[in-house]
């Protein structure tokens, strides 16, 4: 472990202990991580002498599905999959991307279970373990434990919103070059991987720090496909907030033990981060930048009562042509599409939030999407 690696650690620590107290476990996690990297390093360098195939995969057309968490990004992600024509990685594959390490550890994965991540992710957002389908937010994480999971989860209950950190975490599209190389080649080595693995020619990613990177994505990829899925702030904010701060609670006991000056420090700054989420994509698009063959608006209503069209419209926009069985899976779904009521309905008061202030933050939201 090198010495940037360590002096991340250690601060990351402070902040625990500061904000938490004394927890024994996350110095068992970072042991963990340390192990992971070890086996990461060893198996992705052994794909280049076992598998290098990968090597030569093109990246055609990549899809990057955009969008604030909680807004039906997971939902869009996992169905379209059934199309069968394109590849994404499932939580455990995120944690060991190489083909070797796939062939090594696929059979006994299961045995892994106690220390997912996954366990500390309440089923009432969606269905989250090894087997499932994630965010590549999560495999970003895993390797650098940096990025927008790092922010979210712990360097948000000490920044100020505004400060250089948080530009850095905020502000992608201006990141330095370097730091942006380093992060697609690593993605894009572990892309390839996937499709080679799967046998797949095209990519889906998932990902919600993404919508703060469109302008690097379309200079990287000139003919990607993006889908910005979109649903009323009033229901994504605080569904957000309260998946990550059910996650510290399940995961260390570390939310509700808090001091209220520091809750409050930390749910501002998510919600300055939802914040810029939206307005950082809402500038980009009006700017003009994002060629109109590029981009698929997806409302979160037309997902709920027209999905037949809005996925025949996806899968065009895509340039698919998906086997007949997945448009039986789509009448399947939007007839339960029609009988879906929500069972959540989380507190704004609990997260420091009105009605009027999201309104008002975000009138263009409500305005350029008709929400």
């Amino acid at each position: 472990m090198g010495g940037r690696a360590v002096s991340k650690y250690l601060r990351l620590y402070g902040i625990i202990l500061r904000t938490f107290g004394f927890k024994l476990r996350p110095l068992g996690t970072f042991l963990l991580l340390q192990v992971h990297r070890v086996i990461n390093g060893v198996t992705r360098a052994l794909d280049y002498v076992l598998f290098p195939a990968f090597r030569g995969r093109r990246l055609d057309r990549p899809v990057f599905i955009l969008g604030n968490p909680r807004g039906g990004t997971t939902f869009v992600h996992r169905f379209l999959l059934n199309t069968d024509r394109m590849c994404a990685f499932e939580l455990w594959e995120m944690l060991f991307p190489a083909i070797t390490a796939r062939k090594i550890f696929r059979r006994i994965i299961h045995k892994f279970a106690p220390f997912s991540p996954a366990r500390y992710h309440s089923a009432d957002a969606h269905e989250t373990s090894l087997r499932d389908v994630e965010t590549d937010d999560a495999m970003a994480f895993f390797h650098f434990v940096d990025g927008g999971f790092l922010w979210s989860y712990f360097l948000a209950w000490e920044d100020t919103w505004g400060s250089a950190q948080c530009r850095r975490y905020f502000e992608l599209d201006d990141e330095p070059a370097a730091e942006q190389e380093k992060l697609f080649r690593y993605l894009e080595g572990c892309w390839r991987r996937n499709q080679a693995a799967k046998q797949k020619d095209r990519i889906i990613v998932k990902s919600s720090i993404f919508t703060l990177r469109v302008k690097t994505l379309l200079r990287r990829y000139p003919d990607c496909r993006i889908i910005y899925v979109v649903r009323d702030p009033l229901e994504t904010i605080p569904s957000g907030m309260s998946l990550l701060t059910g996650v510290l609670e399940n995961s260390y006991d570390m939310f509700n033990a808090t001091r209220p000056d520091d809750r409050a420090r930390y749910l501002e700054n998510l919600y300055q981060g939802s914040l810029c989420l939206y307005r950082t994509f809402h500038d980009v698009k009006k700017s003009g930048v994002i060629p109109p063959a590029n981009l698929q608006i997806v409302r979160y209503p037309d997902l709920m009562n027209d999905f037949e069209n809005t996925m025949k419209r996806l899968v065009d926009f895509l340039e698919l042509q998906p086997a007949p069985e997945f448009w039986d899976k789509v009448r399947e779904q939007a007839q339960k599409q029609e009988k879906y009521q929500s069972k959540h309905a989380y507190s704004l008061a609990k997260f420091g939030l009105d009605e009027a202030r999201i309104r008002r933050d975000l009138q263009f939201v409500y305005e350029e999407y008709g929400l």
